[in-house]
């Protein structure tokens, strides 16, 4: 089931057509069933099913020259860098560098814990009655941090939810890794599971992931499947497996389709791949929404003012498979499978796409990706919010923040 919210009819009140529409959204209607994933490839129905312009063809050539020119530069520079032994040095952000963070309104209390298995140490905000029947864990994605969820929060807890918002390992005031080595999705996981246990929290929680916090989230979700009851997906990629290879495809019109559509993405891997920690992650940020103040991007920027920083920043985009060989490949994979044979309720809201940063508003990197989730897992329903951009929940926290609302009370 899908919808689109136009809001631009300034008469229309979206918040009170989502609360009188909420047992349409969400109602218990039968799951359709759908054919087993070893006969069908999500990836491909997703290239079928996006239409694809003259301007997207052009702009996704272009870019994937750009992503062949970036790589074949960067690969001798990583044979020399890569060839140095993996660094354990861990930094922590100083409290002085959040105050642009606290002047935007990020003032909760954190708490702390060394999730063991000997991970630095992680911090996180545990929001809301201790004692609630909803618990919501809040992942963020890549380059953010709990900050990101700033809007929302009060809006959750304000229904009496509790929210437990991490800042993963290498992000927010979390400890970092310096070298981008370190990181891998069992790392993330592992320090989530940590959390979790430390706050006794072992069923029924509901998982609300943006981008890579999606990600991580739903392959503790395939490790633990009793641990979340609900899921919520915000404006993230299509768990990547491995999918730039032309034998995967029926023919090479159809591969091309899959490279012009994740051109974006390859260019910015490729960029990161040769930049590594010197990649600049302000300009990423306002590329994600044309709106953003300067104010706002050093908010986002707290965390990360220094290159030994960086290291969670640098993994995160390398760690998204490109090709089948990648480590991060079968942990993908088995998610895929695992979304695919689940029957839990899953709301997915995305912006709308846009063909390019800066100068339109949307997403332009994973902004397509929507009608993977509607095809790959069997009680979705999915929604396109306009006015926004990557940071759904950021841009427009009173809409996203009504939807999880509906989607958590309804049955």
């Amino acid at each position: 089931m899908a919808f689109d919210y136009n809001d631009s009819d300034k008469s229309t009140n979206v918040l009170a057509l989502l609360v009188n529409r909420s047992s349409e959204m969400f109602s218990d209607e039968p799951l359709e069933v759908r054919s087993d994933i070893s006969t069908y490839d999500p990836t491909l129905q997703m290239v079928d099913n996006l239409h694809l312009g003259l301007p997207e063809f052009a702009l996704g050539l272009i870019l994937l020259s750009v992503y062949t020119v970036i790589q074949l530069v960067a690969a001798p520079i990583n044979l020399v860098r890569d060839s140095t032994p993996i660094t354990y040095r861990v930094v922590r952000s100083q409290a002085k560098s959040f105050a642009p963070a606290h002047r935007m309104g990020y003032n909760f209390r954190g708490n702390y814990l060394y999730p063991g298995g000997g991970l630095p140490r992680l911090h996180y905000l545990d929001e809301g009655p201790a004692h609630a029947h909803h618990v919501l864990v809040l992942l963020h994605g890549m380059p953010f941090w709990s900050q990101s969820w700033i809007k929302i929060i009060p809006k959750l807890t304000s229904q009496n939810f509790r929210v437990i918002v991490p800042d993963l390992i290498g992000f927010g005031k979390s400890d970092k890794f310096t070298d981008y080595r370190v990181y891998n999705t069992s790392m993330h996981k592992a320090s989530l599971k940590g959390l979790l246990d430390h706050l006794g929290l072992h069923q029924n929680l509901v998982l609300v992931g943006h981008n890579w916090g999606w990600m991580i989230g739903a392959g503790l979700a395939k490790d633990y499947p009793n641990l979340f009851n609900k899921f919520v997906i915000l404006n993230t990629n299509n768990l990547p497996d491995g999918e730039l290879v032309p034998q995967r495809y029926r023919n090479m019109a159809q591969f091309t389709r899959f490279a012009v559509i994740n051109a974006f993405f390859l260019a910015f891997n490729a960029s990161m791949n040769l930049l590594r920690e010197l990649f600049p992650l302000s300009l990423l940020i306002k590329s994600l929404n044309i709106n953003f103040t300067k104010e706002e991007i050093r908010a986002f920027m707290s965390p990360h003012l220094s290159v030994s920083e960086c290291g969670g920043t640098t993994a995160f985009p390398l760690m998204v498979p490109v090709f089948p060989t990648h480590p991060e490949a079968r942990e993908m994979r088995e998610i895929r499978q695992f979304l695919h044979r689940s029957k839990k309720k899953t709301l997915v809201a995305y912006s709308e796409a846009s063909l390019l940063p800066w100068i339109s508003q949307g997403d332009f990197v994973v902004g397509n990706r929507l009608i993977f989730y509607q095809d790959l897992t069997p009680a979705t329903t999915a929604f396109r919010i306009p006015n926004g951009g990557h940071l759904i929940m950021y841009d427009r926290p009173d809409v996203v923040s009504q939807l999880i609302i509906n989607f958590v009370l309804a049955s």
